[in-house]
């Protein structure tokens, strides 16, 4: 099996999402890559190489002398001048060279997919995802880009994400595994579900129980604006390290993985029982089926 190179690199973050991929599980981040070889050519946190070293290695990359097979992005991409320096280049540039060297590319978290926390107003570094901008597609690498292997961005969304999204998305990729995107290039094996499905508190939330503090018992949808219902993210199913999750561990879901997260979120307690309305398509046809009509 050849060797592949994978290159991570990130603009405004808070190094969430790297902490979580790195505190993965069953297998371990670093196993995952030796087991599959993969070479991490560089990472802000893993790599010994920083300065020159670094900068001799990203020259290497981009002028065609080291191979750069996947290319992962965390944060969102500043895009206005004087934002992001990253070794006397802005980030907005680099990005763009090394996304038009992989054979793909890969967003990780909702900054880097979708913008984010810093793409909310003000926004003053005009900030955005790679391929879109909260729920347009654009982004700073532009609608019609694609990678390599004729991919768009791969989006892996999330505050932070769950490592196994990531590391499962790599491995379909290094088996030559279909890789199935809904339209905002999320992988549908992790994002077609909503987060709701799964969750402890269902049975509260068909018997109408309402929890109206976090101590309480009942659904968490109605008085403390859980976004469960209408964020897609299989959470609850999947659940963190294998244990828990938002809704599990005490606290509503705030929709982290949604495009339009923070924005579209808050407030966050408003009140989210209405049924969203990809899952209202779903029903109605369901019903056409067992019940017959329109």
């Amino acid at each position: 099996m050849e060797e592949l190179n994978l290159i991570w690199m990130q603009g405004q973050t808070c190094d969430g999402d790297s902490m979580s991929v790195i505190d993965a599980e069953l297998p371990d981040f670093i196993t995952f890559l030796a087991r599959n070889k993969i070479n991490l050519l560089y990472h802000p946190t893993l790599s010994p190489q920083f300065g020159p070293e670094a900068q001799k290695l990203f020259e290497d990359c981009l002028s065609g002398k080291v191979r750069v097979d996947i290319f992962v992005f965390e944060g969102s991409v500043p895009t206005k001048d004087g934002y992001g320096d990253f070794l006397g280049t802005d980030v907005k540039t680099v990005v763009k060279n090394f996304a038009s060297k992989a054979m793909i590319t890969v967003a990780v978290g909702t900054c880097a997919a979708f913008g984010g926390i810093p793409a909310a107003p003000p926004n003053e570094s005009g900030s955005m995802g790679l391929q879109f901008k909260c729920y347009k597609k654009g982004g700073w690498l532009g609608e019609e880009y694609v990678s390599g292997l004729g991919f768009p961005v791969i989006n892996i969304p999330g505050c932070p994400t769950h490592p196994d999204w990531v590391i499962n998305t790599l491995q379909s990729f290094r088996l030559g595994r279909p890789v199935i995107l809904d339209e905002y290039n999320r992988p549908k094996d992790y994002f077609e579900e909503k987060v709701h499905r799964g969750c402890k508190h269902c049975e509260f939330h068909e018997r109408g129980l309402w929890a109206k503090n976090y101590t309480e018992i009942g659904c968490y949808a109605a008085e403390l604006g859980c976004k469960g219902r209408t964020t897609n993210a299989d959470c609850n199913i999947r659940l963190w390290n294998g244990v828990s999750s938002c809704t599990r561990s005490g606290a509503p879901c705030i929709g982290c993985c949604d495009p339009g997260f923070p924005m579209s979120m808050t407030p966050f307690s408003e009140e989210t029982l209405s049924l969203p309305e990809d899952v209202k398509v779903i029903v109605n046809a369901k019903k056409k089926v067992l019940y017959g009509g329109e």
